[in-house]
């Protein structure tokens, strides 16, 4: 999907209320702005992989009405909304911050119910059974250990190949 360049508050309410239901992402940014021009292909190539989400561009410089409607005060900043209604946002040139927000709200059901499910009688409780024996099989010494005395002991185990080495 293409990216929307926003220019007032009206077009926006336009563009928002068109799709109720539907995320928006609005990167805020500035000419000026190193970390904006580092962060723009990366949006770009996001709205190419979402077609299910609005990727729009406002230029707080531009179009200061709808920067400050959203207290807009860091370049680059990602407001995510969902309809009319704010729902996360990111400052900062943070590509995953961008990717994980869009993973958490671009899809429509919630994250409660993301996993693929089970039926009574299927054979998931097995695989689950079969990859403890499998991870526990790797030293049967250990297994029965503590964690946090594993970790423990493989920092000791660290420390003195370093120090001797």
């Amino acid at each position: 999907m293409s990216i929307t360049h926003i220019e007032s508050v009206s077009q926006l309410n336009g563009i928002l209320t068109k799709s109720k239901d539907k995320l928006s992402v609005i990167d805020f940014h500035a000419t000026w702005c190193g970390p904006c021009h580092a962060i723009a292909p990366t949006f770009e190539a996001l709205s190419k992989q979402h077609k299910n989400v609005n990727f729009l561009k406002c230029d707080v410089d531009a179009a200061r009405d709808v920067a400050s409607l959203y207290s807009v005060s860091a370049m680059p900043t990602f407001i995510f909304l969902r309809g009319d209604v704010k729902v996360d946002q990111v400052r900062g040139a943070d590509r995953a911050g961008i990717e994980n927000a869009l993973r958490k709200h671009a899809s429509p059901s919630s994250a409660a119910f993301s996993g693929k499910g089970q039926t009574l009688g299927s054979t998931s409780a097995q695989s689950s059974t079969t990859k403890r024996n499998a991870s526990s099989s790797v030293s049967p010494a250990t297994a029965s250990l503590n964690p946090q005395l594993k970790v423990f002991l493989g920092l000791v185990g660290l420390y003195l190949f370093f120090w001797y080495f």
